[in-house]
């Protein structure tokens, strides 16, 4: 005897209640040290399938960790480039707008974002003042506001709020590998240029 056809919503409560109970479980024992953010990542590299449906329904169902590292990094090198094994390095930079997340965590989101976008203006002035425009792009402060001020909303809204969840103690948990992959974008980054160059 055949089964019934279940319609889209009996199908969704079928599926959820098909679900072991240990099935979270096993899934964090199989991806071992690995974050989830990673074995997301590789488990649909493995699938495509599972890939190319969500692309037909206009959502990227994951954006890996490196794909923000390489937005911060554009809307960070869009007014100010750090020189590798220089002073100051890109992790002293990067620690600018996660200190003012701690300091000020309990003011409305905004007003930190704003924050965010008055110590790095006060970092831009201070480098421009040390080696002029070397490292500190732009004409002026004023013609470079906008971009600093790109650059403080995409380390709230997207490092702090999306990756970190909105949680300082995740965001300090974090912080090293948004280090490391910050730099290894731009490594990639000055590579290329390098490369580019020499053609």
């Amino acid at each position: 005897m055949s089964r019934p056809r279940l319609d889209a919503e009996q199908k969704k409560v079928s599926f959820s209640l098909a679900f072991s109970p240990n099935l979270i479980a096993a899934l964090e024992k199989v991806r071992g040290a690995k974050s989830q953010s990673v074995f997301v990542e590789e488990w649909l590299r493995q699938h495509p399938q599972i890939a190319t449906e969500l692309a037909a329904m206009n959502d990227p169902g994951f954006v890996p960790p490196v794909a923000r590292y390489a937005q911060l990094m554009e809307h960070l090198l869009a007014f100010y480039s750090p020189k590798s094994g220089e002073q100051p390095t890109l992790q002293s930079i990067l620690l600018i707008a996660q200190k003012t997340i701690l300091r000020y965590h309990e003011r409305p989101g905004q007003e930190i974002q704003e924050q965010i976008g008055v110590a790095m203006e006060a970092f831009w002035l201070q480098e421009r003042r040390k080696h002029g425009k070397r490292h500190a792009c732009g004409e002026s402060l004023e013609a470079i506001r906008p971009a600093i001020l790109d650059y403080a909303r995409y380390y709230y809204q997207v490092i702090f709020l999306d990756m970190a969840k909105g949680e300082r103690h995740q965001l300090q948990h974090r912080f090293r590998s948004l280090v490391r992959g910050c730099e290894a974008v731009h490594r990639e980054q000055l590579h290329a240029v390098r490369e580019h160059q020499d053609e």
